[in-house]
């Protein structure tokens, strides 16, 4: 693969040899053709230190030995400049230690080397211990629909789901599906609620807590983010390449216009408030394309 070290680092684009190739396809004309257009995705989890002025101190990224060394340099190199707005408490500038997502999109080219980019990215930390947010308590796990898309596809499902004070599902819709697996174009919106049918039919039995302090306490209701995950539990969280098919994005008439936009697949697991801000926020602008 050919090394073409060409970094533009503030939109998080490079040309790079990252370890992506090619998926093998051997299928009729129509997924070949689908082959030459989709492109492949790495989530990747880790930390990140904020100074008091808003720049990055620190990179740390989850798993690093199983990442391939290309995207470890471009990912800490193009992060580390990136800003982001001070966090301010009791009026003072502090530094901070926050979680970090990423969603990397990666293609493959025509001579041979790979454009690379941070497409995505997620600051939002979830602590289930934490009674000022929404907690999921128990609830039935998500079936795998294997009977109507085979057992060796995957796919992520993030939901939105309003929960009521009695911390039982009012509303649920499937916000967004993205494929994790090279499907037929004539299978791909079938496969597609196949996986949301299976996610929101399950979350509807499911219970949260509530939160009971905080300005959210007073709420009557309150909209949640959660990713359902359909891969091997050995597979779920590894950083790796894989097709990736992102779906179209659902809104929900009971989710308020947010006040920044969320880019769902840069989210790790767990329940995410909806509606708000949170997390620090980035200034650098991702690149997209």
């Amino acid at each position: 693969m050919k090394v073409a070290w060409q970094w533009v680092l503030a939109l998080g684009v490079a040309t790079v040899a990252v370890g992506l190739a090619a998926q093998d396809v051997h299928a009729a004309p129509s997924m070949r053709a689908l082959q030459s257009q989709v492109e492949s995705s790495m989530r990747i989890k880790g930390s990140l230190d904020i100074g008091a002025d808003g720049r990055v101190a620190a990179v740390r990224l989850d798993r690093e030995s199983a990442i391939p060394a290309g995207v470890v340099t471009f990912v800490k190199d193009a992060v580390a400049r990136w800003e982001f707005e001070p966090t301010v408490r009791d009026g003072q500038s502090v530094a901070i230690t926050t979680p970090m997502t990423l969603r990397l999109i990666g293609k493959t080219l025509d001579d041979g080397g790979s454009r690379v980019e941070i497409r995505h990215a997620s600051f939002v930390e979830y602590d289930k211990n934490d009674p000022t947010i929404v907690a999921r308590e128990r609830g039935s796990v998500p079936t795998f629909p294997a009977r109507r898309v085979g057992r060796e596809a995957a796919a992520d499902v993030f939901l939105l789901i309003q929960v009521g004070r009695d911390g039982k599902v009012r509303n649920v819709l499937a916000e967004q599906v993205n494929l994790r697996v090279l499907v037929s174009p004539r299978e791909i919106a079938s496969a597609r609620a196949a996986f949301a049918d299976s996610a929101t039919q399950a979350v509807r039995d499911w219970h949260f807590r509530v939160p009971t302090q905080g300005p959210r306490a007073a709420r009557d209701t309150w909209v949640v983010r959660f990713p359902v995950r359909f891969a091997p539990p050995a597979d779920r969280n590894a950083p790796r390449w894989e097709p990736y098919l992102p779906g179209p994005r659902n809104t929900a008439p009971w989710l308020a216009p947010e006040p920044q936009l969320v880019a769902p697949d840069a989210l790790d697991d767990g329940v995410y408030l909806a509606g708000e801000e949170t997390g620090p926020q980035l200034k650098t602008t991702l690149g997209q394309g």
